[in-house]
């Protein structure tokens, strides 16, 4: 062999193996999200920073309840990964996505915004799978701890005759959540009924405000019809409407009613009611006066078990994770994140278990 042959054998050889410890610039990576609407805003708003700096497109807008994102990322440790998709749906509820990711099995309502059906990467919820009596060991599912979310009672400013409503006790909740009282029963001073507004059994709101005032039986829930007038849905198996801001805009267009929500869910002339005397506040939540919330967490199968997410789909997991959970992001300004959540670092107490007893931490 010549001698130039043969650096040209050797060049392209080298070129060859330096290729191979690139990684693939092609390379295609969908991670599908399911969760709760509590945390929608905050789910699209670091779905978006992903991106940050990079090109991509996005379908719907905040208000929309399944939505993806598809673009190229600039972060150093997905690039390799590029195109990625994200798709989400806070549609179908953190309950029952956690379902459909311990089985393995996508139903009719686990589907991205092409409407195809589709097993969850991970799960966003405020409801540990124990609460709803799925066993994360046996199901070998990964728990990320993400923040706190608030939970409140809500009615609007525009109804005089709650004004007088301004707090709720354990008993008062629990009767309003599973029985038509007068507005007397609650500290007012109406003949009019209070109708109670809800979430369904999908929702991780519903879980944890039922866990925190200790609620087991079934919620007598109202919405209203198109003449304004208040009617009980009578759903036998799971009563309750199917996202927060739908419950937002029952409790302000129904009249003399309350609803509960995630923090993040309040919309104008929405107020929290006070609960055991009580009001909602950041303060109140970390010292723990104020008892209605619970942690987030994201989920994940743990490989090698079936539905583990593969090396692509785990970068833009930690990623995605790693974006939430910087204490950069939790403690500034952050529109998406202050006043809604709380992170879990501030907290003076804590809970062993959803609507368990609040107790302090050792060093407070």
């Amino acid at each position: 062999m010549k001698t130039s042959s043969l650096k040209k054998s050797i060049a392209l050889g080298a070129a060859v193996a330096a290729l191979a410890l690139l990684p693939n610039l092609h390379a295609q990576v969908t991670v599908f999200v399911e969760g709760g609407s509590a945390s929608q805003n905050l789910l699209y708003d670091r779905a978006t920073n992903l991106f940050a700096g990079g090109t991509f497109t996005s379908t719907g807008n905040q208000s929309s309840t399944v939505r993806r994102f598809q673009g190229n990322s600039l972060n150093p440790n997905l690039t390799g990964y590029n195109p990625i998709t994200l798709d989400i749906n806070v549609a179908n509820g953190a309950i029952n996505g956690l379902v459909a990711l311990v089985n393995q099995f996508a139903d009719v309502n686990d589907t991205n915004v092409t409407g195809a059906q589709v097993i969850p990467t991970f799960v966003d919820s405020a409801t540990t799978p124990e609460a709803v009596g799925i066993d994360s060991v046996a199901a070998n599912l990964t728990e990320l701890p993400t923040y706190v979310v608030p939970l409140v009672f809500v009615k609007s400013t525009s109804q005089p005759d709650l004004a007088g409503i301004t707090n709720l006790t354990q008993r008062q909740a629990v009767t309003l959540e599973t029985s038509t009282n007068k507005a007397t029963y609650y500290g007012g001073t109406s003949s009019n009924y209070v109708y109670f507004v809800g979430r369904n059994k999908q929702a991780a709101v519903r879980t944890e405000v039922d866990l925190n005032i200790y609620n087991t039986s079934k919620i007598k829930t109202f919405t209203n019809n198109a003449a304004g007038q208040p009617v009980e849905d009578k759903n036998s198996s799971d009563p309750g409407l199917a996202s927060g801001g739908a419950v937002a805009n029952t409790v302000l267009a129904l009249t003399n009613s309350i609803g509960t929500v995630a923090v993040q869910n309040i919309k104008s002339t929405l107020v929290p009611i006070a609960y055991e005397g009580v009001s909602y506040s950041v303060t109140n939540v970390i010292n723990g006066s104020y008892p209605l919330w619970g942690y987030e967490h994201y989920y994940y199968i743990t490989s090698p078990n079936s539905g583990a997410p593969s090396t692509a789909q785990q970068a833009v997991i930690d990623a995605f994770y790693q974006s939430v959970t910087n204490s950069a992001f939790q403690n500034i300004n952050t529109p998406a994140f202050t006043n809604n959540f709380i992170p879990i670092s501030a907290l003076k107490v804590k809970r062993d278990i959803d609507g368990g007893q609040i107790k302090p931490l050792a060093n407070f």
